[in-house]
C-alpha cells in the first residue's frame, strides 16, 4: 500500500520536471524513500489503532493543512518590547538645590503640584538665624543713632570752626585797623614833633634875633650914657674953669640923663628878651618832652596792639586748631562707625541671604517634577537636590527605560502603546505615542532580579492628556507609566516553531 500511495507522486513528478537534472531526481528519491519508511511505521501504527481514531485522526491532520496551518502562516501578530519610566517636561527642568544644612521644619507643595514663580515650596529651621538677625539689626540700629549724633555734633564743631574763622578774621581786622590807627598816631607824633620842633626852633630863634638886637641897642645906649657922661664930666671941669657957661652943663646933663634912661631902658629890654628867651627855650623844651612822651606813648600803644593782635591770633589759631582736632576726632569716629555699619549691614545681608536660602521659593511658573524631601523633620545636606520643577506649558515626553534583550529591533519613529500606573488601561485606556530618542550605550541598573542593562527612551505623547468620554485628564510631571513598543510583527507559526529551534540549537551547541 505504501508503494501504490507514493508511486503516482514520483511518476507524477517526473512528468512535471522532466527537464530538471538528474542530480535533482536522485535527491528527490532519497527523500521519498526515507519517506516511505515512516509511512510504513505510520500505517502499522494506523492498522493497530481503531477505526474510529483512525478517521478522527485524519479528520485533524486535515483541517490543519486546511485551516490551521495557513492561518499560523499568514496571520501576524505584534512583538513588543516593554519599557518602564515616567512623564517629564522636554528640555531643561528647574532643579532646587540646597545651599545650606539644616532641618525641615515645613514641606507646603505635593509632587505634581502647580506651582507659581516665588511661591515657598519648603522652609528650614531658622530659630537661630532670625535671633542674629534681630541682634545685628539692633546693633545696627544703635550705631546708626550713634553716627547721627556724631554727625550732629560734627555739624556743630563745624560751625564753630566757621565762626572761629570768621571772628579770627574779624578780630584780625580789628587788630590791624588798631595797628594802623596806632602806627597813624606814632606817625602823627612825629610829625608833630617834627613841626612843633621847627615852629619853636624857628621862635628862639627869632627871640635870639630880637635879644642880639636889644643887646646891641644896650650897649649903644651904655656907649652913649658912658660917652655922655664922661662929656658932662668935662663939661664941669671946664664951667669950673669958667671956660662955658652953666647952660651949656646943664643942657649936657639932660643929654646924659635922657642917655642915662635910654641905657635904663635898653637894659629892661635886654632883660626881657632874655626872659623871653628863656621861656621859649622851656617850653620848647617841655613841648619837645612832652611830644616825645607822647611819641613814646604811641609807640607803647603800637607794641600793645601789635602784641594783642599776636595774642589775639594765635589765641584764635589755637581755639581753631582745637576745634579742627575735634572735628577730625570725630570724623575719625563717624568713619569707624561707618566701617561698623557695613560690616554690621554685611552681616545682616549675610544672615538674610542664610534665612533665605532656608526659605526654598519657586523660581519658575511650572509643576513640582521631583520633592525628595516630603515630611517636616528630614535633614538637608548641601548641595542636596530639594525638588525639580517642570516649567508651565512645557511639552511633555515619557522618559523610559527599556532592557537591553528588548532593545535591538527598536528605532527612532516607532510607535508605542501607554499605560499609566494611576489611570488603569481597562478604564481609561491606552494613549499612543513614538520613540524620539534613544540612548547610544546602555546603562546597568539594579533591580529586584539583580543587575540589569538598560536603553533610555524618550517618548513622544500624541496628546498631552487622557480621553474619557468627553473629559480630557491632563497628564502632570512625575507620573509613572509602562510603554509597549511594537518591535516588529511575526507569524503565528514562527512562535510555534520557536521552541523547536532553540532545542535545535541547543541539540547542535551540544
Amino acid at each position: 500500500m505504501p508503494q501504490s500511495v507514493y508511486t503516482q507522486p514520483t511518476v507524477t513528478i517526473n512528468q512535471q520536471h522532466q527537464a530538471e537534472s538528474t542530480t535533482f531526481i536522485q535527491n528527490q528519491n532519497q527523500k521519498l524513500n526515507k519517506a516511505k519508511d515512516w509511512f510504513y511505521g505510520t500505517e502499522e501504527l494506523l492498522d493497530a489503532l481503531p477505526k474510529v481514531w483512525t478517521r478522527s485522526m485524519l479528520y485533524l491532520l486535515v483541517s490543519f493543512a486546511t485551516i490551521i496551518l495557513p492561518w499560523a502562516m499568514l496571520t501576524k501578530v505584534d512583538e513588543t518590547g516593554n519599557a518602564t519610566g515616567r512623564i517629564e517636561p522636554k528640555g531643561a527642568t528647574q532643579k532646587l538645590d540646597s545651599s545650606v544644612t539644616g532641618s525641615v521644619v515645613n514641606v507646603n507643595v505635593k509632587e505634581g503640584a502647580t506651582v507659581k514663580a516665588g511661591q515657598v515650596l519648603l522652609e528650614m529651621e531658622s530659630d537661630i538665624l532670625q535671633t542674629e538677625i534681630k541682634q545685628g539689626k539692633d546693633k545696627l540700629e544703635g550705631l546708626i543713632n550713634r553716627q547721627a549724633q556724631l554727625e550732629v555734633l560734627k555739624n556743630q564743631v563745624l560751625m564753630t570752626i566757621n565762626i572761629q574763622h570768621q571772628q579770627n578774621q574779624s578780630q584780625s581786622l580789628e587788630k590791624l585797623a588798631r595797628i594802623n590807627q596806632a602806627q597813624e598816631t606814632l606817625e602823627t607824633k612825629k610829625s608833630a614833633y617834627n613841626f612843633q620842633s621847627l615852629e619853636k626852633r624857628a621862635q628862639i630863634d627869632q627871640v635870639k634875633q630880637n635879644m642880639q638886637s636889644t643887646q646891641t641897642n644896650h650897649r649903644l645906649a651904655t656907649s652913649r650914657l658912658n660917652r655922655d657922661i664922661a662929656e658932662v664930666e668935662r663939661y664941669r671941669l671946664l664951667l669950673k674953669e669958667g671956660i662955658i657957661p652953666q647952660t651949656k652943663v646943664v643942657e649936657l646933663e639932660k643929654i646924659a640923663e635922657e642917655s642915662e634912661r635910654t641905657q635904663e631902658e635898653s637894659k629892661f629890654n635886654l632883660h626881657i628878651a632874655q626872659l623871653r628867651l628863656k621861656e621859649q627855650e622851656i617850653t620848647y623844651r617841655s613841648l619837645m618832652n612832652q611830644v616825645k612822651s607822647d611819641i613814646e606813648q604811641a609807640k607803647l600803644q603800637l607794641k600793645e596792639q601789635e602784641s594783642s593782635y599776636k595774642s589775639s591770633i594765635r589765641g584764635g589759631e589755637i581755639a581753631l586748631l582745637k576745634s579742627q582736632e575735634q572735628f577730625k576726632d570725630l570724623q575719625n569716629q563717624i568713619i569707624s562707625l561707618q566701617s561698623e555699619i557695613r560690616q554690621a549691614k554685611g552681616q545682616i545681608t549675610s544672615l538674610e541671604l542664610q534665612l533665605k536660602q532656608r526659605i526654598i521659593r519657586s523660581p519658575i511658573d511650572g509643576t513640582i517634577f521631583e520633592l525628595p524631601t516630603k515630611k517636616p523633620g528630614s535633614v538637608v545636606q548641601t548641595g542636596q537636590m530639594i525638588a525639580q520643577i517642570a516649567p508651565k506649558n512645557a511639552a511633555l515626553i515619557l522618559k523610559a527605560r527599556m532592557p537591553s534583550q528588548h532593545s535591538g529591533f527598536v528605532k527612532v519613529g516607532m510607535l508605542v502603546k501607554i499605560k499609566f500606573d494611576a489611570y488603569p488601561f481597562q478604564e481609561y485606556g491606552i494613549l499612543s505615542g513614538r520613540i524620539n530618542w534613544i540612548s547610544p550605550n546602555s546603562k546597568v541598573q539594579e533591580n529586584t532580579n539583580g543587575r540589569i542593562e538598560t536603553y533610555e527612551l524618550d517618548i513622544a505623547l500624541d496628546n498631552p492628556y487622557i480621553q474619557v468620554g468627553n473629559k480630557q485628564i491632563p497628564l502632570t510631571p512625575g507620573q509613572t507609566a509602562s510603554a509597549e513598543v511594537i518591535i516588529r510583527q511575526r507569524r503565528v507559526i514562527d512562535f510555534i516553531l520557536d521552541p523547536f529551534k532553540k532545542l535545535q540549537k541547543n541539540g547542535l551547541d551540544l
